[in-house]
């Protein structure tokens, strides 16, 4: 062994302790930040909703001078929060998760509204040339003129203000995170126990992605929970039945974490999480929202995918999308998402017609479904 070899070996040798430190302290700040921020820490939020912008007036007397809409006032709802947190794809950088989360701490419950990542949206009105909501965080991303986190972040912010002024929601805090660091969640619990509903055998050598689990009861490590999250051809209904599979998972994660949480299992996943994830919240918000969320109970949280439908090109017979459908998806929005007192307006929602293609008529067929 040379001597650049044995210096490198050394090196790595002195990284590790340090990393498990920072990590072991990491966690103990978090874990005394819980205790006390359970009692006196509240997370910084906004009381006035984004999506509500400026209209132009038509008096004819102000020309384009803009000013404010009129709407009704929206008061917020004391101990509600909102999350999007979406997983990300390591090649294509396309959020191919996307959910909608609400914190309720008065009534004790987790809402969580699944986006499909084949959602249609409008290329012309929505700012962003793609026809598919997981491609708004790539090109925002591939934009954005600087790199690392920072690029990241700027990223996130664009997708946040795309989501929160078409689907009326506010957004408080996101959360993006990579396929490593769920496959990390997953191992630091200890794996999972799952029902594969049938045999999955997938391989993609591009993406570096190859699915083999059988069908029956498996204990899934992080890579196997990998592969059943991101399956999607055995499907009937494509990327739908993959995203109704996601929320059965997703409570038997919930139950996992809270029935094998310690000190130990804490350590290890800060150290899975460290690089592999991009937040806004701070470490006090983190503390907070993991106290209010490890004191929920499983049956008080609902997993829901935002209404709308798989829809057929009557033209070529292929299903291409996932259309919204306007009336249901908004009462989703009320129900599960809407952080003011007051119900969002059907007249406000979606009011740039992102999610159908009214403008260009290229596919008519999902403007039917969104009305109707």
């Amino acid at each position: 062994m040379n001597d650049n070899n044995l210096k490198k070996e050394e090196n790595n040798g002195k990284k590790r302790p340090i990393v498990l430190i920072t990590v072991i302290a990491f966690v103990l700040s978090l874990a005394l930040l819980t205790g006390i921020c359970a009692i006196v820490f509240r997370p910084s939020i906004s009381s006035d909703p984004p999506f509500v912008g400026t209209l132009p007036t038509v008096n004819g007397t102000t020309g384009s001078e803009e000013v404010p809409a009129v709407t009704p006032e929206y008061t917020r709802k004391d101990g509600y929060y909102t999350f999007l947190v979406c997983g990300m794809d390591n090649v294509s950088k396309n959020t191919d998760v996307m959910m909608l989360v609400s914190l309720d701490t008065k009534n004790g419950e987790v809402n969580i509204l699944q986006i499909p990542r084949d959602t249609f949206i409008n290329r012309d009105t929505s700012g962003y040339r793609v026809t598919r909501i997981n491609g708004i965080y790539t090109l925002a991303y591939t934009a954005a003129p600087y790199a690392g986190e920072t690029r990241k972040k700027l990223a996130m912010d664009k997708l946040c203000e795309s989501i929160e002024s078409s689907l009326c929601v506010t957004i408080d805090r996101y959360v993006l995170m990579d396929t490593k660091a769920f496959v990390g969640i997953i191992d630091a619990i200890g794996g999972i126990d799952y029902y594969v509903p049938f045999d999955m055998d997938y391989e993609d050598p591009e993406q570096d992605l190859y699915i083999h689990l059988k069908e029956g009861m498996q204990h899934l490590d992080g890579k196997e929970a990998e592969q059943f999250i991101r399956y999607r051809s055995g499907y009937i209904t494509g990327d739908i039945g993959r995203v109704e599979a996601r929320a059965d998972f997703l409570k038997a994660l919930y139950e996992k974490v809270r029935a094998s949480f310690s000190l130990s299992v804490a350590v290890e996943m800060a150290k899975q999480l460290i690089g592999s994830v991009t937040t806004d919240a701070t470490l006090e918000d983190i503390a907070f929202f993991a106290s209010a969320v490890y004191a929920i109970d499983a049956e008080n949280i609902n997993v829901k995918t935002l209404s709308g439908s798989a829809v057929m090109n009557p033209e070529n017979g292929v299903w291409t999308y996932y259309a919204l459908n306007k009336k249901a998806a908004l009462a989703d929005i009320n129900r599960y998402m809407n952080a003011f007192k007051e119900d969002v307006s059907y007249d406000i929602f979606d009011k740039n017609a992102i999610f159908t293609d009214d403008p260009n008529g290229k596919n008519p067929y999902i403007s039917q479904y969104y009305y109707s």
